[in-house]
């Protein structure tokens, strides 16, 4: 799948965020996985890829998301 990753820090105008191709999650018991049609980035986001919020490197940043359950892991209802 492909995902925006932040691998980096820096202003918004360096272009921290990269677009690669990562491995789709497999949904452990319990859990259901999402096709994202689309993504809302957030102040937090914003605060992580600048770096005045420590978070851990590399992330996908991004939860405020539009799309349809995929995948069911095993016990998802």
């Amino acid at each position: 799948m492909k995902a925006m990753v932040l691998a980096r820090v820096g202003p918004i105008e360096s272009r921290p965020l990269e677009l690669k191709e990562v491995p789709a999650p497999k949904p452990q018991a319990g859990e259901i996985r999402i096709k994202v049609s689309v993504c809302g980035v957030c102040h937090t986001d914003l605060d992580e890829a600048e770096g005045r919020l420590e978070t851990k490197l590399p992330v996908i940043p991004g939860h405020q998301i539009v799309g349809r359950v995929d995948t069911l892991g095993r016990s998802a209802r």
